[in-house]
Protein backbone atom coordinates (compact mmCIF):
# COMPACT_ATOMS: atom_id res chain seq x y z
CA UNK A 1 0.00 0.00 0.00
CA UNK A 2 1.42 3.38 -0.90
CA UNK A 3 0.62 7.06 -0.56
CA UNK A 4 -1.72 9.06 -3.29
CA UNK A 5 -3.25 12.15 -3.52
CA UNK A 6 -7.27 12.50 -3.59
CA UNK A 7 -8.79 12.98 -6.13
CA UNK A 8 -11.18 14.85 -4.85
CA UNK A 9 -9.78 17.03 -2.11
CA UNK A 10 -5.81 16.75 -3.18
CA UNK A 11 -4.60 15.33 0.47
CA UNK A 12 -2.50 12.55 0.65
CA UNK A 13 -3.83 9.32 1.99
CA UNK A 14 -3.05 5.79 2.13
CA UNK A 15 -4.31 3.78 -0.82
CA UNK A 16 -7.49 2.28 -0.86
CA UNK A 17 -10.43 0.67 -3.22
CA UNK A 18 -12.43 4.09 -3.15
CA UNK A 19 -9.47 5.66 -4.52
CA UNK A 20 -10.33 8.65 -1.50
CA UNK A 21 -9.15 9.79 1.62
CA UNK A 22 -11.81 8.35 4.19
CA UNK A 23 -13.01 12.00 4.19
CA UNK A 24 -13.89 12.51 1.30
CA UNK A 25 -15.42 8.39 0.96
CA UNK A 26 -17.88 9.51 3.78
CA UNK A 27 -18.75 13.03 2.50
CA UNK A 28 -19.37 10.66 -0.90
CA UNK A 29 -21.41 8.28 0.68
CA UNK A 30 -23.32 11.01 2.15
CA UNK A 31 -24.13 12.44 -1.03
CA UNK A 32 -24.92 9.02 -2.16
CA UNK A 33 -28.07 9.00 0.67
CA UNK A 34 -29.23 12.02 -0.74
CA UNK A 35 -29.56 11.37 -4.03
CA UNK A 36 -31.25 7.77 -2.92
CA UNK A 37 -33.93 9.73 -0.78
CA UNK A 38 -34.54 12.54 -3.27
CA UNK A 39 -35.11 9.60 -5.37
CA UNK A 40 -37.45 7.56 -3.69
CA UNK A 41 -39.93 10.27 -3.22
CA UNK A 42 -40.09 10.76 -6.80
CA UNK A 43 -40.86 8.71 -10.43
CA UNK A 44 -38.53 10.33 -12.62
CA UNK A 45 -35.66 13.07 -12.52
CA UNK A 46 -32.91 14.48 -14.58
CA UNK A 47 -29.50 14.55 -13.68
CA UNK A 48 -29.79 18.62 -12.82
CA UNK A 49 -32.97 18.31 -11.20
CA UNK A 50 -30.86 16.03 -8.46
CA UNK A 51 -28.19 18.26 -8.65
CA UNK A 52 -30.22 21.35 -7.50
CA UNK A 53 -32.63 19.59 -4.76
CA UNK A 54 -29.68 17.88 -3.06
CA UNK A 55 -26.45 19.54 -3.80
CA UNK A 56 -24.50 16.35 -5.41
CA UNK A 57 -22.21 17.33 -7.69
CA UNK A 58 -22.98 16.17 -11.28
CA UNK A 59 -20.23 14.18 -11.44
CA UNK A 60 -20.61 12.00 -8.41
CA UNK A 61 -23.74 11.47 -9.34
CA UNK A 62 -23.11 9.77 -12.57
CA UNK A 63 -20.61 7.79 -10.42
CA UNK A 64 -23.43 6.15 -8.53
CA UNK A 65 -25.40 5.87 -11.33
CA UNK A 66 -22.48 3.97 -13.37
CA UNK A 67 -21.30 1.53 -10.27
CA UNK A 68 -25.02 0.61 -9.98
CA UNK A 69 -25.76 2.47 -6.59
CA UNK A 70 -28.47 3.94 -7.65
CA UNK A 71 -31.20 3.12 -11.10
CA UNK A 72 -30.50 4.39 -14.36
CA UNK A 73 -34.77 4.41 -15.38
CA UNK A 74 -35.22 6.96 -12.85
CA UNK A 75 -32.55 9.36 -13.87
CA UNK A 76 -31.99 11.07 -16.87
CA UNK A 77 -28.48 12.45 -17.87
CA UNK A 78 -26.65 13.59 -20.83
CA UNK A 79 -25.20 11.82 -24.13
CA UNK A 80 -21.54 11.28 -23.55
CA UNK A 81 -21.52 12.73 -27.54
CA UNK A 82 -24.20 14.59 -27.97
CA UNK A 83 -25.47 15.37 -24.80
CA UNK A 84 -29.44 14.13 -25.27
CA UNK A 85 -30.87 12.83 -22.37
CA UNK A 86 -30.94 9.27 -22.02
CA UNK A 87 -31.62 7.54 -19.11
CA UNK A 88 -29.54 4.07 -19.76
CA UNK A 89 -26.12 3.57 -20.90
CA UNK A 90 -23.56 5.97 -22.21
CA UNK A 91 -24.90 6.92 -25.87
CA UNK A 92 -28.13 7.87 -27.20
CA UNK A 93 -29.20 5.56 -29.55
CA UNK A 94 -28.47 8.03 -32.49
CA UNK A 95 -24.84 7.99 -31.65
CA UNK A 96 -24.83 4.24 -31.09
CA UNK A 97 -26.04 3.59 -34.55
CA UNK A 98 -23.39 6.35 -35.84
CA UNK A 99 -20.48 4.64 -34.37
CA UNK A 100 -21.84 1.27 -35.89
CA UNK A 101 -21.87 2.27 -38.88
CA UNK A 102 -19.11 4.02 -38.95
CA UNK A 103 -17.25 0.58 -37.48
CA UNK A 104 -19.74 -1.62 -40.70
CA UNK A 105 -17.83 1.12 -43.33
CA UNK A 106 -14.60 0.88 -42.44
CA UNK A 107 -14.79 -3.42 -42.34
CA UNK A 108 -16.01 -2.85 -46.23
CA UNK A 109 -13.87 -0.85 -47.04
CA UNK A 110 -11.11 -3.60 -45.26
CA UNK A 111 -12.58 -6.58 -47.18
CA UNK A 112 -12.22 -4.39 -50.59
CA UNK A 113 -8.85 -3.87 -50.43
CA UNK A 114 -6.06 -5.37 -51.95
CA UNK A 115 -3.46 -8.15 -49.50
CA UNK A 116 -0.91 -6.02 -51.25
CA UNK A 117 -1.73 -2.43 -50.46
CA UNK A 118 -2.36 -3.41 -47.07
CA UNK A 119 1.67 -5.07 -46.85
CA UNK A 120 2.63 -1.99 -48.75
CA UNK A 121 1.09 0.38 -46.14
CA UNK A 122 2.30 -1.41 -43.00
CA UNK A 123 5.76 -1.10 -44.19
CA UNK A 124 8.12 1.62 -43.40
CA UNK A 125 11.08 2.83 -45.44
CA UNK A 126 13.81 5.34 -44.48
CA UNK A 127 16.88 6.62 -45.85
CA UNK A 128 20.05 4.94 -44.25
CA UNK A 129 22.68 7.60 -43.67
CA UNK A 130 26.26 7.24 -43.47
CA UNK A 131 28.63 7.73 -40.87
CA UNK A 132 31.53 9.61 -42.53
Amino acid sequence: MGLANCSECGKVYVENAARVCPECYRRQEDDAEKVVEYLRDIDKATLEEIHQATGVKHKIILRLLRSGRIMGSAISYPCETCGTLIDEGRLCDKCSKNILDQIHTDDQHEKHEPQNSQRQRSRMYGKVLDDK
